[in-house]
């Protein structure tokens, strides 16, 4: 709480402002809009913003008045006591520290989204200490928006004071900051210059750092501004034992107000408080009891080996559960797995094959979630939008007009055309060229189309020694590497779902999941997509491209990897195989279309971090690193662009492999370009 400066006549008005009502609702969901008090006056409308565009988009408006207030000294004030202030020098200085820190909680709760004023606006001629609330308050709104559950129900107040002879401050309180003891910074705005022609802290901001410093405990920093000049100033420490103050050159200043104040509250705040981030590792719940799993039944004795063989197709045929816990059962899975890779072709489908399909059914029981985090696409920026525009392809299965009867469809059938890829040695997918001949038992003519089935028995596995006298012990790790193939493909699906709004530009148009019933009675999982006839990164096609096309084809890709990072959609396996180059034939654009979504995440929890790194594998794809490729390493380096503002990830990559001796430091922008230290 904030007290009076001692020996001073004018005690300092406290006015405690409560911005934001207790939090009660699902971090999913957002307080009514009548529970949002917005002081800056704005058009009267709200919206839903992502927390960085807050300090990106446009600022605040600036103070209206053209000349300073003249002080008003009261004549029964007391002098302070002059203390030193050192200028910070090198790596004494903690301002592009804190900007740093600011910028990566930003980036890291990027996704979720607060409620802000469509456009701020101020009353005519305001005092200046209604100004610096007006330029604060919205920062409480910010950090009650997006803490965390731990944080006690009372919100965070904005708390304005009257320190007199034209001296406003402004701080910030709330219930746990006792519990936490912690202390947030003080803001003070005043009529004058910050130093004098010497360059000396001003006898006027020394009496306001000193009343400040009498008039609240332990205050971490104090900003000082006259709403043109900012700078920071650090009572001693443990660690530092002088005063030291650091001046701030902006071109903005009221924005960088806004934004400085915020980075050093969040500095003095506790970490994954007031802003609740994700957190990169798993936590493990030491109170968390995990049960046995279902008990074997005494009664039914083990299958035999030729039972197994004949009666289990796929890893969900086995009940995992017991395999963990039953070694007799969990060494006859092992030798079911090498019976069906030596009997059993990875290829499970050849050329005029014809495939049985029961539509849309995936196999298991889909939980009726979705990922957090819905694809905006109003968010895309505008290069971005003229590009898709210009690559957008119309959905085969529109143009042969058979779309509508496929989707209220039953059943249909397949003819394979050629196999497109035999899959990895490790994967467990492989893809085909195919053509529907019948929908519910109706003849169709249908364009080629895209096939992808997902087939787990042909998943690498090592078999554990039946010998090891620890092999009870150690069973259940044995199956942490287990996929099963419905799942992989309810993954890619659930990525498709998301990108509806751009198939048919940098991925393809996608037709679901369905049922696949082979001519030998296997029956199979997977994905029916739009065919792309285009050319493989290291094909001789794109060693032969000019360097314009080049170019076009490398720009695109840097659109497709935006895309993925909009949606909230991270690709895990990037590799060469996953960009496919094409040409437009309507438009004659050449630009790239993207594939192989089953190593994908999303957000499904709010506590769970989906680490983006789009941005990157796309690089590394194209600069040769997950494969060969065939275009010129100069060219990707000069037109990929740079990492989007909100991009997490830096890092130093070689440009001269494999001696890699020189590398060249990748990261996303400064969010603040706007600010930097003296």
């Amino acid at each position: 709480m904030l007290r009076p400066s001692t020996g001073s006549a004018a005690r300092p008005r406290v006015i405690a402002i409560n911005v934001f009502q207790p939090s009660i609702y699902p971090r999913k969901a957002f307080p009514p809009l009548q529970f949002l008090r917005y002081r800056m006056q704005s058009t009267g409308s709200t919206s839903l913003i992502r927390p960085d565009h807050i300090f990106s988009n446009a600022p605040p408006p600036p103070w209206p008045r053209t000349t300073a207030v003249s002080p008003v000294m009261n004549e029964n004030s007391t002098v302070f006591s002059q203390l030193k202030w050192k200028e910070s020098r090198g790596d004494d200085k903690t301002l592009a520290g804190v900007l740093s820190h600011l910028q990566g909680t930003l980036r890291s709760v990027h996704n979720r989204k607060v409620m802000w004023p469509a456009e701020e606006s101020i009353p005519s001629d305001p005092s200046p200490d209604k100004y610096l609330m007006m330029l604060l308050q919205p920062i409480a709104d910010l950090f009650n928006q997006l803490r965390s559950p731990l944080v006690l129900k009372t919100p965070m107040e904005c708390i304005s004071v009257d320190f007199g002879d034209s001296i406003y401050g402004a701080t910030f309180a709330a219930e746990d900051f006792s519990r936490w003891a912690t202390s947030a910074p003080v803001i003070l705005s005043l009529p004058d210059d910050l130093f004098n022609s010497r360059g000396e802290v001003s006898s006027r901001v020394q009496s306001a750092l000193s009343k400040a410093l009498e008039s609240k405990s332990l205050i971490p920093s104090i900003i000082v501004t006259n709403f043109k000049d900012i700078a920071v100033f650090l009572p001693p420490t443990r660690t530092r034992p002088e005063h030291t103050f650091e001046r701030v050159l902006t071109n903005q200043p009221h924005l960088a107000l806004r934004v400085i104040s915020t980075a050093y509250l969040l500095r003095a705040l506790p970490s994954g408080l007031y802003i609740d981030m994700p957190h990169p590792d798993i936590e493990v719940d030491q109170n968390l009891i995990l049960p046995e799993g279902p008990p074997k039944d005494p009664n039914q004795s083990l299958m035999s080996d030729e039972e197994v063989f004949a009666t289990h197709h796929r890893h969900s045929d086995f009940d995992i559960e017991t395999l963990v816990r039953d070694r007799a059962r969990a060494l006859q899975f092992f030798r079911w797995h090498e019976h069906v890779q030596r009997q059993c072709s990875k290829l499970v489908a050849h050329p005029n094959d014809i495939l049985n399909a029961v539509t849309n059914e995936v196999g298991q029981i889909v939980p009726d979630v979705r990922p957090i985090y819905p694809f905006d696409f109003s968010e895309i920026p505008t290069d971005t939008i003229t590009h898709l525009k210009s690559v957008q392809r119309d959905s085969p299965l529109v143009a042969a007009g058979i779309a509508r009867s496929f989707e209220e469809s039953k059943s249909f059938m397949l003819k394979i055309q050629d196999v497109v890829a035999e899959g990895s040695e490790r994967g467990i997918c492989t893809v085909y060229r195919c053509q529907i001949t019948s929908i519910d038992s109706t003849p169709v003519s249908s364009p080629a189309l895209c096939l992808k089935l997902f087939d787990d028995r042909f998943q690498p596995l090592q078999r554990p020694d039946e010998d090891d006298e620890q092999l009870d012990e150690r069973l259940p790790r044995w199956f942490d590497s287990l996929v099963i193939a419905q799942t992989y493909a309810l993954n890619e699906a659930f990525a498709y779902d998301k990108l509806r709004v751009v198939q048919g530009t940098v991925v393809p148009w996608f037709y679901g999941t369905h049922q696949f019933t082979l001519p030998d009675g296997t029956v199979l999982y997977g994905l029916l997509m739009e065919y792309i006839e285009g050319w493989a990164l290291d094909s001789e096609f794109a060693r032969k491209l000019s360097a314009d096309r080049q170019i076009k084809m490398i720009q695109s890709c840097r659109h497709a990897a935006r895309v993925l990072d909009l949606a909230d959609i991270s690709q895990r396996d990037w590799h060469n195989g996953q960009i496919i180059l094409y040409t437009n034939p309507r438009t004659k654009v050449n630009h790239a279309v993207l594939i192989d979504f089953a190593s994908t995440t999303q957000t499904w929890l709010h506590d769970e971090l989906n680490y983006i790194d789009n941005y990157f594998g796309v690089l590394y794809v194209l600069l040769g690193r997950q494969g060969d490729v065939g275009l010129d390493p100069e060219l990707v380096w000069k037109h990929y662009g740079e990492p989007d503002d909100w991009d997490p990830v830096e890092v130093w990559l070689p440009t001269d492999p494999p001696r890699n001796q020189e590398k060249r430091l990748v990261k996303a922008r400064d969010m603040f370009p706007y600010i930097s230290s003296a």
